[in-house]
């Protein structure tokens, strides 16, 4: 990134989701022009471990914008992925990025913005008003731009959007003693859908052996997997909560192996399973052309 050539944002509030995830408010200066589902290239000067004690230098990181293309403020939410002091074996430094800018960057502080200059991301069919009927599939690190896209539907209810959120995540608290929720915009979510006629919200907690009841229409809860039953066989999981197939868009984010079953075994060998696109077309039938994903997350880490 071109220090002269990028944006500058100020910071103006910080707001705790989770223990790890923090969404950073900016003032953009003069109003910002995007749309929803694209990312940005965020740059600060961070103080990091390196080969000769600390160092300080420009580092970067891509997000996905989480807030409406319609508010004059731009949100970014930033998971710690990589704790501090967390040395790269290879490079026997560090390269993590959210855990030292959540410690250092301040309300008032300014970093340095690359916006994003591809124009068919993810979601560029939902902003351009072709797709209406959207079933997003989210992992655990995927729900930014679905935040994003759930303010543009309050900020412009013309637009009809109709919007099933499939929210998958390991654990609702961070552990079994200490009950921090530990699902980013839970609370948020919850509220968001309760309010909304045209938003429903399905978690999947893959890991948990207990999961909450919910006894609104628009708020489901699940164990275990998508598209697969309690007792191990295929299940028909857009079918159940949305009601139907046909005219559904399904954008999908989150990791290569939530996509597209592409998991790294602990020898760091790669094993294809079966991922939310493959399930979509093999169970559910759907069209290749009803889904797209971001590839963003297929090729990149936040850190």
């Amino acid at each position: 990134m071109s220090e002269s050539d990028a944006l500058e944002w100020q910071v103006v509030d910080k707001i705790v989701e989770t223990p790890s995830t923090h969404t950073f408010v900016f003032s953009t200066g003069k109003k910002f022009d995007f749309a929803v589902g694209q990312f940005v290239t965020i740059g600060a000067h961070l103080k990091r471990p390196g080969l000769n004690g600390p160092e300080e230098s420009l580092v970067e990181r891509a997000y996905s914008l989480a807030s409406s293309p319609a508010r004059n403020l731009v949100e970014l939410s930033i998971k710690i992925e990589k704790p501090l002091g967390f040395v790269n074996p290879a490079l026997k430094k560090a390269d993590g990025f959210a855990a030292y800018f959540t410690e250092q960057i301040r309300i008032g502080d300014k970093v340095k913005i690359r916006p994003e200059k591809k124009r068919d991301h993810f979601l560029f069919k939902i902003a351009s008003g072709v797709e209406k009927d959207i079933a997003y599939w989210s992992g655990e690190n995927g729900a930014e731009s679905a935040r994003g896209l759930i303010q543009l539907m309050e900020d412009k209810p013309e637009l009809d959007i109709k919007l099933v959120l499939f929210y998958s995540n390991p654990h609702l608290y961070v552990s079994d003693t200490d009950k921090t929720i530990n699902v980013i915009y839970y609370n948020w979510l919850i509220e968001k859908a309760k309010k909304m006629e045209n938003l429903k919200v399905v978690f999947a907690l893959t890991r948990d052996s207990e999961i909450p009841f919910s006894d609104h229409p628009r708020v489901a809860f699940r164990k275990g997997r998508f598209f697969v039953d309690p007792d191990g066989s295929p299940e028909k999981t857009l079918t159940k909560y949305h009601g139907s197939v046909e005219g559904v868009f399904n954008p999908i984010c989150g990791s290569s192996g939530f996509i597209n079953g592409m998991v790294q075994k602990p020898d760091g060998s790669l094993e294809r399973r079966k991922g939310i696109t493959q399930y979509l077309t093999d169970i559910e039938g759907v069209r290749p052309e009803k889904i797209d994903r971001e590839q963003f997350y297929l090729d990149h880490a936040h850190t």
